[in-house]
């Protein structure tokens, strides 16, 4: 029985060796394995044992469809040139029928459903025979209705667990995990908070209850009014391993939502919360964004340091599916190649080729 199926830079991890899609280059059809150009979120989950070598099978590339080839290669070069597909990217370019009608379920990542949503509504456009229902709840939702056959596609702001990939090995479910975007969890002061930059130590300090005053971090008077997102959250779980580390979190106030934090942070000069990119897009003028302080240098977020695995509490956002897509679900992850990329720059997120030259 295979395991879990997990797309990465150089191919399949845990279950089948043939890759879920195609990586086109000067019009000529090859599964491609990348170099380390930037950091491999993926692999911050659990790798699945035993390793299993990863190379695409000749006979593979010998099955594929000489018609399908030329249409996804002629494709691929339209959107990006003569330059291979990135990492484990979106499908833009996965090996599929044009099926562009019925209907599908999205669920999971908060972070993730406004931008899904936006990808959805204009897929529907260029679509109308589509039916494409978007909803949110949280990454551990999402994941938790797809493992029990309620939907078709999960949203994921945080790599999959071990438990969820243990269900899907008993399961016998194949999963299959493509890139939506990189993110950056960004801490957000209220704006007339002196406060420019913190670190890792300084924030579990806070979240824990052992630091609770800002004249202790040169922010002024007041007492420290720590905000999280709810258990469950994909961005709960990304601050708890990264900067928690185990510690348990002690009095942080919990909203559903990314876009509530941003404007909880707003109206409470003493509140420190932490979120999304996307949610920042409009705010700039209501919250302070902080620098993560190391001992070599202190990084914001942005479109660079994301990409490219400097800012500390890098993500990618991923789309989940239960094995390799087919019909409207791989059309639908193909769109949010190409075409979703420009609108997942507009929502605020980092595009999975913003650091390539």
């Amino acid at each position: 029985m295979n395991g879990p199926r997990l797309a990465t830079p150089t191919g399949l991890v845990g279950g089948k060796q043939e890759p879920a899609w195609l990586y086109v280059t000067k019009l000529t059809p090859v599964p491609v394995q990348f170099p380390n150009t930037r950091p491999h979120f993926a692999d911050r989950g659990q790798r699945l044992e035993p390793p299993i070598n990863t190379r695409p099978s000749v006979a593979w590339v010998a099955a594929s469809s000489i018609a399908t080839a030329i249409i996804v290669a002629l494709a691929a070069w339209y959107f990006y040139g003569s330059r291979a597909m990135p990492g484990s990217g979106p499908a833009s370019v996965l090996v599929s029928g044009p099926v562009t009608g019925g209907s599908l379920q999205i669920m999971g990542s908060e972070t993730m459903r406004p931008v899904v949503t936006v990808c959805a509504e204009a897929f529907m456009a260029d679509n109308p025979e589509a039916d494409i229902i978007v909803r949110g709840g949280g990454s551990g939702d999402g994941m938790a209705a797809l493992l029990h056959g309620m939907i078709d596609i999960g949203m994921i702001s945080r790599p999959l667990s071990p438990k969820e990939i243990g269900f899907a090995t008993a399961k016998g479910i194949d999963l299959t995990q493509f890139e939506l975007a990189l993110d950056g969890v960004a801490i957000v002061v209220h704006r007339t908070n002196p406060l420019r930059e913190i670190d890792v130590d300084q924030l579990r300090a806070i979240w824990s209850g052992d630091l609770s005053q800002w004249r202790e971090l040169s922010g002024g008077p007041g007492e420290i009014q720590p905000l999280a997102r709810a258990k469950g959250s994909g961005t709960e779980e990304v601050f708890a391993e990264r900067v928690l580390k185990g510690q348990r979190e002690g009095v942080a106030k919990e909203l559903p939502t990314n876009e509530a934090i941003v404007a909880e942070v707003s109206a409470q000069p003493n509140a420190i919360g932490y979120t999304g990119l996307g949610a920042l897009r409009n705010a700039s003028d209501l919250v302070h964004v902080l620098a993560i302080r190391s001992q070599s240098s202190s990084v914001l977020p942005s479109a660079d340091t994301v990409w490219s695995g400097s800012y500390p509490l890098t993500r990618a956002l991923l789309l989940i599916n239960p094995g390799t897509p087919s019909g409207l679900a791989a059309s639908f992850i193909a769109y949010t190649g190409p075409a979703g990329q420009a609108l997942v720059k507009r929502a605020g997120y980092v595009e999975i080729a913003a650091g390539e030259p």
